[in-house]
């Protein structure tokens, strides 16, 4: 079953409350969902990103959109993305049918700018760069056979979204692709293909290794 983000970044982040999920049927206790209105089109940074600014960037970015008058759901989004540790907001939205996928904008990293969020209908958002390889993917014969090839490659964020199929139950599953290679410059040695299984409800219940390419 999916773990709803580690205790390691995004660990207990859930849009709707920051809680850890233990278990695949773990309640969480939503304050309310976020949706579209938490995009917010950035505006000027750059002086969160001086080192002469007198607050700390995270500061500098929810006072510079609260400024500039950014949504209350925008603003509460940054701040749950903050006490991960994770300083951004929400840059983008896209209906995925009975879920949705969020692009975040982390505007102080020196690499990996982007990242993605599926979010189901519950609230709760998967951070889909977080632990890319996990476990029982190494123990499948694609990632043994690819390891073997390939020992120094790893992937680099963010994945790109390739698609949604319908699922026989009345669910859909959303389809992941993450680069594999062995530095940031280097050319791909490949691609995991991650598949994640919403159900009818618009819940994500599972992930799964579908291949590597």
């Amino acid at each position: 079953m999916l773990t709803r983000f580690s205790h390691r970044g995004f660990a207990a982040l859930v849009f709707s409350a920051l809680a850890t999920m233990q278990a695949a049927h773990a309640q969480s206790q939503p304050t309310g969902p976020i949706d579209a209105r938490a995009v917010w089109q950035e505006r000027s940074l750059s002086a969160c990103r001086s080192e002469e600014s007198p607050t700390a960037p995270d500061v500098c970015l929810l006072r510079t959109m609260q400024r500039v008058g950014a949504r209350p759901q925008a603003i509460a989004a940054a701040k749950m993305l903050i006490k991960a540790n994770k300083a951004g907001f929400i840059s983008a939205w896209r209906p995925l049918g009975k879920a949705a996928l969020a692009t975040v904008t982390y505007p102080f990293r020196a690499n990996t700018n982007e990242g993605s969020l599926l979010i189901g209908s519950d609230g709760a958002a998967i951070d889909v760069d977080e632990d890319s390889v996990r476990e029982e993917d190494r123990a499948t014969p694609a990632w043994r056979v690819f390891a073997a090839a390939h020992p120094d490659s790893v992937p680099f964020a963010p994945a790109d979204f390739v698609g949604s199929t319908a699922t026989g139950d009345g669910g859909q599953s959303v389809l992941f692709s993450t680069p594999l290679k062995s530095c940031h410059a280097c050319a791909d040695d490949g691609a995991l293909l991650v598949a994640y299984t919403v159900d009818k409800a618009g819940i994500v219940r599972e992930r799964k290794l579908l291949t590597i390419k």
